[in-house]
């Protein structure tokens, strides 16, 4: 340790709006950055941030704006002072910062970072698509859901370039729930747009329309260049426009193309073999992709392509966005395209002309496909998440969805990708005639940016090790538009998957700014499970945790205060009713706290399917719905206080006092240590025990001391073998956790039982062979399940915030918690990101003799609570230097401020 030179190092990891490339900068943007330091004890002392226009400026300090020395231990959510009159809509910016830490040293300047001012005035009005044409020769019918379009060639001077962004939208995919079109700048994929809109935007009769920006600089070439487009749509609005603007070194800026008619535009319905059957599920039909190499032009998005045969494309004379439609910049990262290469990829042979490619994990997207062929022929194409009994592929998946397409092959290379958002890990290929190489068909699919060393995990439970790697893939290859249930089957975005998905992103990754795009959909378009409403302030408490910025709270507190308000009403709705006639916009609502009894009325979903309930008893007053109320409530105070809302706070922290003393009062048996289901109307107690009522009520600590928590953790552990969904998990082992039942969490989760069926992760690796979390434990318990579904990824978060402990305790992780509950693990390393920089937890058990080695990011300092039993403490730095004293003990707790620190104690039992 002692053998490192110690340094302050240049800011990295620059992000504006939470976006390491924001499009949707208005006048406040919020800067963020991490520092790093080999100095024990470093924090800020002051940075200085600049801002200007073109790269070279920086060479010549040629600032537009220059903060000085700003004396502040902030660098995330910063806000510049009198920045705003600077900034100029649809401009360029580029931005570095420096510091200078608290032992006098200076840093370099960060590598620079771009973002561009949102404009509210782009030149929208119509867009483009295909001429309707009549076919020819043995064409299918020109219908129209698929279409190629090309741009004229664009001459540019790359020397006069400093960046290139193509702005792109499209509607009329609207009712598949996905986005529509591949984006190319002479043959390399810049990503996939656009975003999916969101109604009632902000509590208003508006729909905002999301338009994306995509940074071309890199891909373009002096001379010739092409914009293309592979796009779908579903309904007559069916348009495209974009717009590709250089910003010069001389400081101006040029529209190089818009789309228009002057743009070739091809039907895709030949290529496509579209003749309008559609791939379904219960909430959507998308284009069946019956790829035809007769009429797929190939090398269609490179810009030495022949496109003189194409038709010009078509205006569609409906205005892109209507009178109650607002054309708004996306807030989070683009959706990429991305070729997938898994190292676990293998090619199963049933016979000559009958073989399955497994891509070695499932993918979210669709195919890209390189196949030499010796003669014309026609292949039957089956995809699907799982497989039968016998090996092949289920391609009518368990879901809805069946993925039976054919390919018409011509002789010679045969190279095409295709474009609808499908969920599968295996294909099966009936009829092919020739070599198969293992490459020749790969993964394409659609995700955001994800850094894979942002987090990771090992123990000596290999079990443990695995299903973290299944939460982290889950979120990596879930991370869309906007998070939803499953791609699969529904394609919505719910609370209650969010509180899981979110949770788990904020372990696995730095890209927050997916959960809070997320978050903010759901507020405006809240669900129909009335709990799952109340998961919104629950989820804007810990965007502003782990951000430390507090945007979201307030610009949305009146409407987070609504959530709160879940009295049966004509807006309400049960998720079953097929004559419901309200609407699930977030509205003001009816208060349903019942001041005579203390209690709120009024269910929620509980768990789901309803036979994963465990016999719960539903009635007016209801433990579950009551105990996340309490949650709600107690969240909620926070919230005002920190807004300074002051009698709402006590309003509100009243509120939840009240709930807990009449849930223990009236529903808790003390005789058996358990929590009743529900009390009705009369207050007469439905005596049913169903583990959900305790175990809801354990985690959001409805519970008078330790030892009515231990009683209740007894119960809800169940002898090791869980309980309920896997989404319901979550509640179990949050709330065994922070009750201080860690060994019995840890049980459940490294449950060895892989029985197909048996309700373990195991089980799901080694039977269900899920690679994304799926949506139940297995078939048995959901006929209908998918396995893509992010609410099952409750290991990674549980490893992180459960076994490490690691939670923030301030905003921004200022101040953090870690606390190791190892239970019968010997040993881990654990790396997780936060607002601050990477944190590692390196911790070893040896007959008694603990080990605990923490790396804390700059501007952080950690509060790492030791178990109780923990003596003989000793605290040294990377330098060998001793700390022991030097660090702050409150009991079993120590304040350790940032730098690498290697924790020693003795415990004569390993406890809880």
């Amino acid at each position: 340790m002692s053998n490192i030179t110690a340094a302050l190092y240049a800011p990295d990891h620059l992000s504006v709006n939470l976006q390491h490339f924001a499009y949707n900068v208005q006048q406040h943007p919020r800067f963020s950055w991490w520092n790093h330091s080999s100095f024990s004890d470093a924090s800020q002392a002051a940075y200085q941030l600049v801002i200007f226009k073109r790269l070279q400026d920086r060479d010549h300090q040629t600032y537009l704006y220059d903060s000085g020395w700003v004396h502040s231990a902030q660098n995330s959510a910063i806000t510049a002072a009198d920045l705003a009159d600077s900034l100029h809509p649809g401009d360029l910016y580029y931005w570095q910062v420096r510091i200078k830490d608290n032992l006098g040293h200076t840093s370099d300047f960060s590598q620079p970072a771009k973002f561009i001012c949102a404009d509210p005035a782009l030149p929208v009005q119509q867009g483009i698509w295909r001429q309707s044409q009549p076919k020819s020769g043995e064409e299918l019918a020109h219908i129209g859901n698929v279409v190629f379009l090309r741009s004229p060639q664009l001459t540019i001077d790359t020397n006069d370039v400093d960046t290139a962004v193509v702005v792109a939208f499209a509607r009329g995919n609207e009712p598949i729930f996905a986005q529509s079109f591949d984006l190319y700048v002479n043959g390399h994929c810049l990503g996939v747009g656009s975003a999916r809109q969101q109604e009632h935007d902000h509590g208003t009769d508006r729909t905002a329309v999301y338009y994306n920006v995509y940074d071309a600089t890199d891909y373009l070439e002096n001379g010739i260049n092409t914009i293309a487009a592979l796009a779908t749509s579903s309904s007559d609005r069916r348009a495209f426009w974009c717009q590709l603007i250089v910003y010069k070194h001389d400081g101006t800026k040029e529209v190089v193309t818009t789309a228009d008619p002057s743009w070739r535009a091809l039907d895709g319905s030949s290529a496509f073999g579209d003749f309008g059957v559609k791939i379904r599920s219960q909430y959507f039909g998308m284009v069946s992709e019956n790829i035809d190499m007769r009429y797929y032009p190939q090398n269609w998005a490179s810009k030495t392509f022949d496109d003189h045969d194409w038709p010009a494309a078509w205006r569609n004379p409906q205005p892109m966005i209507a009178d109650d439609e607002v054309l708004v910049p996306y807030r989070s990262e683009n959706t990429e395209r991305i070729e997938v290469h898994d190292a676990n990829k293998r090619i199963v042979t049933f016979s000559p002309q009958n073989r399955l490619i497994d891509l070695g994990k499932e993918i979210i997207g669709g195919l890209t496909v390189d196949l030499a062929s010796d003669t014309d022929q026609r292949v039957t194409v089956l995809m699907g998440e799982q497989l039968e009994d016998n090996g092949h592929v289920r391609h009518d998946m368990a879901c809805g969805p069946d993925y039976v397409e054919n390919w018409t092959l011509v002789k010679g290379e045969n190279h095409f990708t295709t474009l609808q958002m499908k969920n599968f890990r295996y294909v099966e290929l009936l009829g092919f005639e020739g070599d198969l190489h293992l490459d020749a068909i790969n993964g394409w699919a659609m995700q955001q940016r994800f850094p894979d060393n942002e987090g990771n995990f090992q123990s000596d439970s290999d079990l443990l090790n695995r299903e973290y790697e299944l939460s982290k893939y889950t979120i990596k290859a879930t991370n869309q538009d906007v998070f939803v249930d499953s791609q699969a089957r529904e394609r919505r975005p719910y609370e209650g998957d969010l509180l899981v998905n979110a949770n788990t992103s904020y372990t696995v990754s730095a890209n927050y700014s997916l959960a809070r795009h997320s978050l903010d959909y759901l507020i405006d378009n809240p669900t129909w499970p009335e709990d799952y409403k109340l998961f919104a302030i629950e989820m804007a408490w810990l965007d502003f945790l782990y951000t430390g910025d507090d945007t979201l709270l307030k610009t949305r507190y009146t409407a987070l205060q609504y959530k709160l308000n879940r009295g049966k009403s004509a807006e309400s709705f049960d998720g079953a009713s097929q004559s419901f006639k309200g609407s699930l916009k977030n509205s003001k609502g009816v208060d349903n706290f019942d001041e005579k009894v203390g209690l709120v009325t009024n269910d929620g979903l509980v768990d789901w399917p309803i036979s994963e309930r465990d016999g719960f008893v539903e009635g007016t007053y209801n433990t579950p719905f009551n105990a996340i109320f309490y949650g709600a409530y107690s969240t909620m105070a926070k919230i005002a206080k920190v807004l300074h809302h002051d009698d709402d706070a006590a309003h509100y922290q009243d509120r939840a006092a009240t709930i807990k003393k009449n849930l223990i009062d009236k529903l808790y048996d003390d005789e058996t240590g358990r929590f009743f289901d529900s009390l009705n109307a009369d207050q007469t107690i439905n005596r049913h025990t169903s583990h959900h009522a305790s175990a809801y009520a354990l985690c959001y600590g409805v519970y008078t001391d330790q030892a009515m928590a231990d009683r209740l953790s007894q119960f809800v552990a169940n002898n090791g073998q869980f309980v309920g969904s896997i989404y319901f998990i979550y509640f179990m082992l949050k709330g065994l956790f922070e009750s201080g039942h860690a060994a019995d969490a840890i049980t459940l989760l490294t449950d060895p039982n892989d029985q197909k069926d048996h309700k373990s992760f195991a089980a799901i690796l080694d039977s269900l062979k899920a690679t994304i979390a799926p949506e139940a434990w297995s078939n048995h318990y959901k006929p209908n399940l998918t396995l893509s579904h992010p609410w099952g990824a409750t290991p990674g978060l549980t490893i992180v915030q459960g076994i490490a402990g690691i939670m923030p305790i301030e905003p921004g992780f200022s101040t953090f918690r870690i606390k190791v509950r190892a239970g019968n693990l010997t040993h881990l390393n654990l790396t997780t990101p936060s607002v601050k920089g990477l944190i590692t937890v390196h911790y070893q058990q040896d007959a008694g003799n603990q080990t605990l080695e923490v790396a804390i990011p700059m501007n952080a300092k950690a509060q790492v609570e030791l178990p109780a039993q923990a003596h003989q403490v000793a605290v040294q730095d990377q330098f060998g230097k001793d700390w022991t004293t030097a660090v702050q003990h409150d009991d079993q707790t120590l304040t350790i401020p940032a730098g690498s620190y290697r924790i020693t104690y003795q415990q004569g039992t390993v406890g809880k």
